[in-house]
């Protein structure tokens, strides 16, 4: 049950990175009256970032099942 509670963290994690990195990004689009550009650039950089926490987590947990 504590490894359910984990990742389910973890889903919850990778959504509020890659919201937050996406609305900075629509954010700063509107700011400086770009076409998009932000909003791809840092809606991927929040997309590699959420999988890059979740690929450790999984490896630290494989590493603690041993």
């Amino acid at each position: 049950m504590k490894k359910y509670a984990r990742f389910s963290g973890i889903v919850i994690q990778m959504g509020v990175i890659i919201g937050l990195f996406s609305w900075l990004g629509t954010y700063l689009d509107d700011r400086y009256k770009t076409e998009n550009i932000w909003a791809i650039v840092l809606a991927l950089s929040g997309v590699f970032l959420a999988m890059y926490l979740v690929i450790k987590e999984v490896i630290n947990s494989s590493k603690e099942d041993e």
